[in-house]
């Protein structure tokens, strides 16, 4: 099987080099197109007037590997149509430095450009990990994602649909069964620091995320702090997402046409 790797967190992440290890020892072919530096929160972002900037790189497990100077869908369409060589049987991005939970999966590049392989009709897989996973926990999720990779690709994945995976930071023994599940609802606040440069000038600094709620039981969130690996399909809502009881009342909000 031809995997294609990419990324957000750029073409040396060492996450992403344990994935195409771990694909080249199950016996596939892997090509890595992923971006020259980070990308993170680029969500579906590419370029579209200006040129995009290709460079061989050194991949552990890569038959071939190239940093792309561009988003991490920029990544994922060039790899795809200009560098494989052929469209790819699998594109898994990731691992990502960071979960890919809840409502994140919509700024996410890592989930990106794995939407983008599916846009195109390419299995695909979104890989996440949380901050400071232990580094023989990364080895064996990354063998774990390949090998659920191989069982979407027998199986056949569902059209337009992305595969987003995460694991928590515990020890292998630690991990508990993986779950498919729902995304959290769980809004995070974001902040920003105020600052004066030299010149008088004012900037802002993005600070960190702090959750508002707990997460509902049962979702990506929660299953996650119990020490699961999570697995949610991603894919286009059915029909208009009003339920069916309130879309009259919800029709009458319309203004005059």
């Amino acid at each position: 099987m031809h995997i294609l790797v990419t990324n957000d967190d750029g073409v040396r992440s060492p996450s992403l080099a344990a994935l195409s290890e771990a694909a080249a020892k199950r016996g596939h072919r892997v090509t890595v197109s992923a971006p020259m530096g980070e990308q993170s929160a680029r969500s579906h972002a590419f370029t579209l007037s200006e040129p995009l900037r290709v460079r061989p790189e050194r991949v552990p497990g890569a038959e071939a590997a190239w940093a792309v100077g561009g988003t991490p869908v920029d990544s994922c369409r060039v790899g795809m149509m200009c560098l494989c060589g052929e469209k790819p049987d699998l594109v898994i991005s990731g691992i990502n430095k960071g979960y890919n939970v809840g409502l994140a999966v919509y700024v996410s590049g890592t989930v990106g450009a794995a939407r983008e392989a599916a846009f195109q009709q390419v299995p695909a897989i979104a890989a996440s990990m949380a901050v400071g996973t232990p580094e023989e926990t990364v080895r064996f999720f990354a063998d774990w994602v390949v090998a659920l990779g191989e069982g979407l690709v027998r199986s056949g994945m569902p059209p337009l649909t992305v595969c987003s995976v995460n694991v928590p930071a515990v020890p292998p023994a630690a991990l508990r069964a993986p779950v498919l599940c729902p995304l959290s609802r769980l809004i995070y606040r974001d902040s920003y620091e105020e600052r004066v440069n030299p010149r008088g000038e004012r900037y802002f600094w993005l600070g960190p995320e702090q959750p508002q709620d707990s997460p509902e039981p049962g979702s990506d969130v929660a299953l996650l702090a119990e020490g699961h690996i999570t697995v949610t399909m991603l894919c286009p809502g059915e029909g208009c997402g009003v339920p069916e009881g309130e879309r009259k009342a919800f029709t009458n909000l319309f203004p005059d046409f």
